[in-house]
């Protein structure tokens, strides 16, 4: 993909980013009644408080922030030094998507618990599986909603949950980023053009995904186009 865009692989895995930002606008559109109650409740917002649904909400997305940033920060750095051996990369991402595929696979029976049940012990497990997700190929919605099922919340609990706790990850991602010295900034209408395609892309795959929630199976295509990305390394 990046020898099409006309771009290295280092300049692609820093692009793929920044595109972030447009799939964090749109969930901060689509859920912004959630977001708008849970800077309402900052003021009044104690650590360690869980009787209320946003204080719940709020060190939920707290905690997976900071265990995202500190698990995803060396994945990150790690994936970025492993773009420069081209089908050695390739061949890493074919293996990743393969691995999402699997746990969406092995995920699908869906539980009870829904998102006035979340606990400190999900964020804490939560923030360092998306970290994982800071490597390409790894699908950061496919990870965290797999393991939310996993913990017992049904389907649109689950998608909704990940949605929400990209926004503050992706923000902190964003502004730590770039502020990283060494760290390669794609041109301006890259940036641009990429962010108002995800963002288009995001509030339609958001709508549709909460509405099929039950039946979110994308765990087949990951892995056949993971295979494909794996055969074509090892054929290099």
């Amino acid at each position: 993909m990046a020898s099409v865009l006309g771009i290295d692989e280092v300049e692609a895995l820093s692009l793929s980013v920044y595109l972030h930002a447009g799939t964090l606008l749109s969930a901060l559109v689509y859920f912004r009644r959630t977001f708008w109650s849970l800077l309402r409740a900052i003021s009044k917002y104690r650590l360690g408080s869980l009787e209320k649904r946003e204080s719940r909400l709020i060190t939920f997305l707290l905690l997976s922030t900071l265990l995202t940033g500190i698990v995803g920060y060396p994945i990150f750095r790690f994936a970025e030094a492993a773009a420069m051996f081209g089908s050695f990369f390739f061949m890493l991402i074919g293996a990743s998507l393969i691995a999402t595929g699997l746990a969406q696979k092995w995920t699908r029976r869906l539980g009870t618990r829904g998102i006035d049940d979340v606990n400190v012990v999900d964020g804490l497990i939560l923030g360092v599986i998306q970290g994982f997700s800071a490597f390409p190929g790894v699908s950061r919605s496919g990870v965290t909603t797999s393991l939310l099922i996993f913990r017992g919340f049904n389907g649109e609990s689950a998608l909704k949950l990940s949605f929400l706790m990209s926004v503050p990850a992706v923000l902190a991602a964003e502004l730590g980023l770039s502020f990283i010295s060494g760290f390669t900034t794609p041109a301006f209408w890259e940036i641009s053009t990429g962010c108002l395609s995800s963002f288009i892309t995001g509030i339609i795959s958001i709508n549709v995904l909460l509405r099929v929630a039950r039946k979110v199976n994308f765990w087949a295509f990951c892995i056949v186009i993971g295979s494909i990305a794996l055969i074509s390394s090892l054929c290099l």
